[in-house]
């Protein structure tokens, strides 16, 4: 009989833990916004409280927050395709003996999360998506003045003085001061709320970047048979 798959198992693997660490610092030399432990353990937390404010059970909670976890592995190969890489790396850390319908399911729901094109392949991988792209808070932002400490660099003097992002997709990244998802069950809505400093970046500039992802939220929120809504500084965007 196979060993049950648990969240617990994942988070304390050495070789996950060494792949979320490189594909942090490949994202770094690569000048994009981080995608190690904090970005892992936030949409793993969130895709979890999804389901679980929803009223799904213990075992899709556990498997969605594992397919959260370990989402974005595969960048440690590369950005492009990196779904589809992070879903057979997590089969191989397994490896063959361990394969079951829960290893399977959570497979499929990293392989198809950032495919844009369609509805999310289950529940699983709907709360997935709804976990990974709603981490924009400004703590995923890579300051490219490494000379400078990157919780000094919140200081508008010294912002003002010396940070350079990267591209205009880490500006508005650290505009995004407050982030939270709220399910309400009794409407089955989902909502997406963000605080943005508008001297940083326009809710303009956020949409402009951001409305693929906001789509993308919108058909996973579909497939929990909910609503999904956006607020940007407390005015209802969707």
């Amino acid at each position: 009989m196979n060993k049950m798959l648990t969240f617990d198992e994942i988070k304390n693997n050495s070789e996950i833990q060494t792949y979320l660490e490189f594909t942090d610092k490949a994202s770094t030399m690569g000048e994009y916004k981080e995608h190690g432990v904090r970005h892992a353990s936030r949409s793993a937390e969130v895709t979890g409280q999804i389901l679980k404010d929803l009223g799904y059970n213990e075992k899709e909670q556990e498997l969605a927050k594992i397919a959260a976890y370990i989402h974005d592995i595969g960048n440690v190969v590369g950005e492009e395709y990196h779904d589809q890489s992070s879903a057979v790396m997590f089969l191989n850390v397994l490896g063959k003996d361990r394969y079951s319908v829960d290893v399977l399911t959570v497979a499929v729901a990293i392989g198809c999360h950032e495919d844009k094109t369609t509805k999310p392949a289950s529940p699983i991988a709907a709360a997935l998506v709804l976990g990974d792209k709603s981490d924009v808070h400004h703590e995923r932002t890579q300051v490219k003045d490494a000379l400078i400490n990157k919780a000094d660099v919140r200081h508008e003097k010294i912002r003002t003085k010396y940070s350079r992002y990267i591209n205009k997709h880490e500006k508005i990244l650290d505009a995004c001061r407050k982030v939270s998802v709220v399910v309400r069950k009794e409407i089955m809505t989902i909502e997406l709320r963000l605080e943005i400093d508008t001297n940083m970046s326009s809710v303009m500039d956020y949409f402009e970047i951001f409305m693929a992802r906001m789509n993308h939220c919108r058909k996973a929120s579909e497939v929990l048979r909910c609503k999904f809504e956006l607020y940007i500084n407390g005015d209802r965007c969707s």
